[in-house]
């Protein structure tokens, strides 16, 4: 029995801080891919529009937020890490109408890798918009290809189309998102 007391103090230190944790999120998320000749390998680029931490965070986990965005996604791995598919990934964040964006650019060898799909490797391409995921988490809002709606949320694209475009809204809450962008002006005057 004295030996499972630190493991239940470790879980519930661990339960708490992700509680306690602020919520960094952005108004909308972009994907745009360009398929190659071959018709499954290409390159992609996801934008980021009005990154944010929740409404009820406080300053000290607006920073905790920020420097999390700065060290695990923007010069850290956790992209590349969560997403297997991509290759030669490159990031960007900057400040757009008063907001701030981020990019992801990216090239992958298997568009199938990025959760992608085609009935046994031929037809129209297909993407499940509702899983927990880096390319599903949000609620649609538009495409370039056939939505079928919330019965059956799936994106059908032309077996031809090459240029494959989404956006999702990650946002919903009347209370408006706390903006990050005075932690990035902070911290890009701290670059130079």
């Amino acid at each position: 029995m004295t030996n499972r007391r630190p493991l239940h103090r470790l879980l519930l230190l661990v339960l708490c801080s992700t509680l306690l944790g602020g919520c960094l999120t952005a108004e909308k998320k972009e994907f745009r891919i360009t398929l190659n000749a071959d018709g499954k390998s290409g390159s992609g680029v996801i934008t980021f529009t009005g990154i944010s931490s929740s409404p009820g965070d406080s300053i000290a986990l607006i920073r905790e937020d920020f420097n999390t965005l700065i060290a695990e996604y923007y010069q850290g791995r956790k992209i590349e890490l969560e997403n297997k598919g991509m290759k030669n990934v490159r990031k960007r964040l900057y400040k757009e109408g008063g907001k701030l964006m981020g990019e992801v650019k990216f090239e992958f060898d298997d568009l199938t890798s990025l959760g992608f799909y085609r009935y046994k490797n031929s037809g129209p391409w297909m993407f499940y918009t509702v899983a927990d995921g880096f390319f599903t988490s949000g609620q649609y809002e538009s495409s370039n290809g056939s939505y079928l709606g919330e019965k059956l949320p799936v994106i059908f694209w032309d077996a031809d189309q090459t240029e494959l475009y989404y956006r999702m809204a990650l946002t919903s809450s009347q209370e408006p998102e706390k903006s990050l962008v005075f932690q990035y002006d902070s911290w890009q005057s701290r670059q130079h």
